[in-house]
């Protein structure tokens, strides 16, 4: 009997399995953007390194001043400055080692280590620099977060602030200089911080490692949480932002929830192999960008999912939230890395990162596609009990600029050795065709976008035929 498969749209994103998904979704894409043309799909800008080789540490957090000048505070101690010209150069290292957390407030940039807040006039040098300004609790989570006139910090099990009086602001820490705060049990710890409308949420972990811990919220005005959710992980790493909506990614194996004012519900999860394995997001690897929800996914142990910028979205509200891997880091690898902190502003994108014993802070290039962008289908096998023949297989695409291509890879039997299909280009019709045949129970196929400078095909549909036969 003879079957065809063809896909048309491509704005559902990453599915839930390799053989099941909705409406619109794929098994796995690498460097696509599915957003900017709805319908097709093409390859989204590359990443460049822009910090040359002055990064030796992971840049864990960032702040962009309303100067222009950017800070990238890493997990060595070193702060390095972006110009509003975009140069880059070491800035400070502070002796204290590891940075927690940063933030802007009233004119000044702060800075957390375990124990002790700094600060800086952002008109200033380093010689404005007040090391030691405060005194905070021991932790390696000193998330800031500004809200209202206050910049809140975490603080252990406490939430500390700093207000709106002049040098700076009067540290409190614990609650405002209005309020105190009740602290958390004893079993918890706070690990990231987030504006919800004009209140708080707050993620924690356990500090033992069970599976079990809270996200709570406050309206910084009451002397406790006015609400707390359990949840089932070990941690929440951190918060995505996407204009009205705002998820949480908790625990080590992808999963990612809808916070509804007062409860978190599954959403997605990052597709992988959580055996054993585990990811991590750390909690400044976030940010909004080109109206989408970016999150940078790491490695923890085993590479369990592929790795790098991650965005959350769509296009208008008559299409899906799409979950999808939409940026790769100038490094080229999506396993066997960290993203440390993700920070945006209008059209510019800046990542920290790092792969093995290298490091850098990449910028968005927007002249140029990323080179090996690609979209594998889900599996495709009717009734499975029968043999099939899959063939006949088609490309149509929008646009094929010159000196770019489009090219396709077939799986069998959900294996990972691929069979290449050698396709002939009808330019005269838009599209790519072979009467090229493969046997199998089942298939997946690969397309491939061949780039050139800041040129990609735009792809608009996939089809293929397949017969079935009894065995």
């Amino acid at each position: 009997m003879e079957k065809y498969y063809q896909q048309t749209d491509w704005s559902g994103g990453q599915s839930d399995s390799e053989s099941f998904g909705g409406k619109g979704t794929y098994a796995e894409a690498v460097g696509i953007d599915i957003h900017s043309d709805p319908r097709y799909f093409s390859a989204s800008q590359a990443l460049s390194k822009s910090s040359g080789t002055l990064v030796n540490g992971l840049p864990t957090y960032s702040v962009k001043c309303s100067t222009g000048t950017t800070f990238f505070f890493c997990n060595d101690g070193v702060i390095m400055k972006r110009t509003p010209t975009g140069s880059y150069g070491t800035f400070y290292v502070d002796s204290y080692g590891t940075i927690y957390g940063s933030g802007e407030h009233n004119g000044y940039v702060y800075w957390a280590t375990d124990t002790h807040l700094s600060q800086l006039d952002i008109l200033g040098s380093v010689g404005s620099i007040v090391h030691d300004w405060g005194t905070l609790s021991s932790s390696p989570y000193h998330q800031m977060v500004k809200n209202g006139i206050y910049l809140f910090i975490l603080n252990d099990d406490d939430i500390a602030s700093l207000d709106d009086t002049t040098g700076g602001g009067t540290l409190t820490t614990n609650g405002t200089s209005d309020v105190s705060l009740g602290s958390l049990p004893s079993n918890l710890q706070y690990t990231t911080l987030s504006n919800f409308g004009i209140d708080l949420i707050a993620g924690t972990k356990d500090r033992s490692g069970i599976e079990q811990c809270k996200l709570f919220r406050w309206d910084t005005a009451s002397p406790a949480w006015n609400s707390a959710d359990d949840i089932p992980e070990s941690i929440i790493n951190g918060f995505i932002t996407i204009d009205n909506y705002v998820l949480a990614q908790g625990g080590k194996g992808g999963r990612l929830y809808y916070y509804n004012g007062s409860t978190l519900e599954p959403f997605k999860k990052i597709k992988g192999d959580y055996s054993n394995k585990s990811m991590k997001m750390n909690p400044d690897s976030t940010c909004q960008f080109g109206g989408l929800g970016l999150l940078g996914i790491s490695n923890l142990s085993g590479n369990p999912c592929n790795q790098g910028i991650y965005s959350v979205g769509q296009y208008d509200r008559n299409y899906p939230m799409a979950l999808n891997l939409e940026y790769v880091i100038s490094h080229g690898s999506i396993q066997d890395i960290e993203i440390g902190t993700l920070c945006s502003s209008g059209t510019l994108l800046m990542v920290g990162w790092k792969a093995g014993t290298t490091y850098g802070i990449d910028e968005i290039d927007w002249g140029t596609k990323y080179a090996s962008a690609y979209v594998k289908t889900i599996a495709i096998g009717g009734n499975r009990f029968n043999q099939k023949e899959f063939k006949n297989f088609n490309i149509d695409y929008k646009s094929k600029p010159s000196g770019t291509d489009i090219t396709l890879n077939a799986y069998k039997n959900y294996g990972s050795v691929a069979e290449t299909i050698t396709l002939d280009d009808q330019s005269d019709y838009n599209k790519m065709s072979t009467d090229h045949s493969i046997e199998g129970g089942v298939a997946q196929f690969k397309i491939g976008l061949t780039t050139t400078g800041n040129s990609s095909p735009k792809v608009e549909d996939f089809y293929c035929q397949f017969n079935e036969r009894d065995l």
